[in-house]
């Protein structure tokens, strides 16, 4: 306690550095959505409109001067069908200059970078058609982060028995390799003008087991591959496999690429999943997707240990960012009849200030599966809060 008393303490984000040079912060994450569905046809007429929480986080991050660690997350949204909440990143770190930084708990996996970004910098309300299907979300595991070089960074993983709120079962390794060729930064304008070549490789293999999800049913061992049609508060999948039992192992791989030069950004992810059903043809599934933005106002987004970040706002009237994206995933594979999905989506950002931003997408979306075909059109506004 004497330590804490000769500290310094921040009003906004709150947080305390201790006297001998800990750190304590407190984390939140705020996103308040609404969604207006249209469609010309098909069972995107089933979409409702909303508007509702999307997300309510808060977490706590303890760091030590030795090294040592400590990241708590709770999101105290409803939980319901179309949104899975409750515990989000829990785990305890240990960090050195020379070995890297060592994690074990729950943390998000790495197949899957658009969804593996964090949800508070997104340049879209939704993450892409294809990361949302092969993502495995949160898992508990044990990894290791490491800077090889200059150029090079790498994780490495494995993850064993779900997820802290009772789904996901499932245990394998994950490697993602990054390389970014530039790896540089330079001033303009008293602003970061951050100049970066991002390619990244992700793989990744599960072995699923027979357990009781956080709701209390008993499931079987499957896989199953789907996806929201970029709209977060809809329960529908218009693209779908079904359950394929007894998968046996699930690869999943992605290859990443970006271009961040200034305030322009490039990003683009290609992924493929499989799986082998027992008494069944093998099923592999895949996707991709291509985005752009560009900030009017010339700021550029920060780019830190394989992540593309946000950005702040420079002046008094805020940041200024317009972006737009195509993606498509294909479920259809022999006698598996998922569907197939292609969305257009255009989103303009308004960053207020460094923690308050305003968020507009509009989604063209053309979806078929087995014979139905679907042409949802999705409005979606959000105001988020985030420090």
């Amino acid at each position: 306690m004497p330590a804490l008393a000769s500290g310094t303490a921040s009003p906004w984000p709150p947080k305390m550095i201790t006297g001998s040079g800990n750190e304590l912060v407190l984390r939140g994450n705020f996103q308040f959505d609404l969604e207006r569905h249209g469609a010309r046809s098909g069972a995107a007429t089933a979409l409702a409109n909303v508007n509702a929480w999307r997300r309510r986080e808060l977490g706590l991050s303890w760091r030590m001067r030795s090294g040592f660690g400590v990241q708590l997350g709770y999101d105290f949204n409803t939980r319901s069908a179309a949104q899975v909440t409750g515990w989000t990143d829990n785990f305890i770190r240990y960090g050195a200059p020379k070995l890297g930084e060592f994690r074990i708990g729950q943390f998000k996996t790495p197949v899957g970078w658009d969804a593996a970004l964090s949800s508070s910098a997104s340049t879209f309300l939704e993450t892409a058609l294809p990361a949302q299907t092969a993502n495995m979300g949160r898992r508990i595991g044990i990894d290791w982060n490491s800077q090889l070089g200059q150029h090079w960074r790498m994780q490495s993983a494995w993850y064993q028995g779900g997820d802290l709120n009772g789904d996901n079962d499932g245990h394998g390794p994950a490697l993602r390799l990054v390389w970014n060729p530039l790896a540089a930064a330079t001033a303009k304008d008293g602003a970061a003008a951050i100049d970066v070549v991002h390619l990244g490789l992700a793989l990744s293999r599960e072995e699923r087991s027979a357990s009781r999800n956080g709701r209390g049913q008993w499931l079987a061992p499957i896989a199953r591959f789907r996806v929201r049609p970029e709209a977060g508060l809809t329960a529908l999948r218009l693209v779908d496999t079904g359950s394929l039992r007894d998968p046996g192992a699930i690869d999943r791989i992605g290859l990443e690429a970006a271009w961040l030069h200034g305030p322009w950004l490039l990003q683009s992810e290609v992924l493929r999943f499989s799986a082998q059903p027992t008494g069944n043809p093998r099923f592999d599934g895949d996707g991709w997707y291509l985005s752009g933005a560009w900030t009017l106002t010339g700021e550029s987004r920060s780019y830190r240990n394989g992540a593309i970040g946000s950005l702040q706002p420079r002046g008094e009237l805020g940041a200024l960012e317009l972006a737009l994206r195509l993606s498509h995933v294909d479920l259809d594979d022999g006698p598996v009849r998922g569907g197939t999905q292609t969305d257009w989506t255009f989103g303009a950002n308004w960053y207020v200030t460094k923690f308050f931003k305003l968020q507009a997408n509009h989604v063209w979306g053309r979806s078929e599966r087995a014979g139905v075909r679907s042409r949802p059109r999705i409005l979606e506004l959000r105001a988020q809060f985030a420090f």
